[in-house]
């Protein structure tokens, strides 16, 4: 009996584990973290604060990243406070063009991807952006949640020329549920 419950035990465990998604990493960082601890995992890593610019459930951080220097926008939940997002934003001095970027993500995350090209001013995760490329990874076959790795050209009105955001799926959904909660 004892065998039976336990093979039975295992056998859900593992259906459900084989569903959901991992977490998002960023810089080998599990999203699936506070606010607070990202941000010290993140200094760690030679990140600085920028505290002027910080708000609730919002931290602003420069730092290097791909070897050069960025500013990141590191997002959680106002309910949760886990991190669902992280912007890097490239400065306009950047090495790399879309097209680099885009090539490097696709190593890492494959060539199966949605790119969208000459949009006019839509808001997206960035706002005035031109082009964007979408990787989905990792779809939770119960909750339908993915992440997400999107590379966006930004056009006029950005100190950036290109913006890498990271989206945790599971994370980014309470979110948005708590956000539209009111409507």
């Amino acid at each position: 009996m004892k065998k039976i419950l336990f093979t039975l035990f295992l056998s859900v465990s593992m259906i459900v584990g084989f569903g959901q998604t991992q977490p998002m990493k960023f810089m080998g960082i599990g999203m699936n973290s506070t606010l607070s601890t990202f941000v010290s995992k993140l200094k760690g890593k030679g990140f600085t604060e920028d505290v002027n610019h910080c708000k609730p459930n919002l931290t602003v951080m420069k730092g290097v990243f791909a070897g050069e220097r960025v500013k990141l926008e590191v997002r959680s939940s106002a309910k949760t406070h886990l991190v669902y997002s992280v912007n890097v934003y490239f400065n306009l001095s950047t090495q790399f063009t879309y097209a680099d970027l885009q090539g490097r993500l696709a190593n890492k995350y494959g060539t199966e991807y949605q790119e969208v090209n000459n949009l006019k001013e839509e808001q997206f995760i960035v706002k005035y952006t031109t082009d964007y490329t979408k990787w989905v990874m990792d779809v939770d076959t119960l909750t339908q949640d993915h992440n997400t790795v999107i590379l966006s050209k930004c056009s006029y009105n950005s100190t950036a020329p290109v913006v890498i955001t990271y989206m945790d799926g599971k994370n980014s959904k309470v979110e948005m549920l708590d956000v539209n909660s009111d409507f």
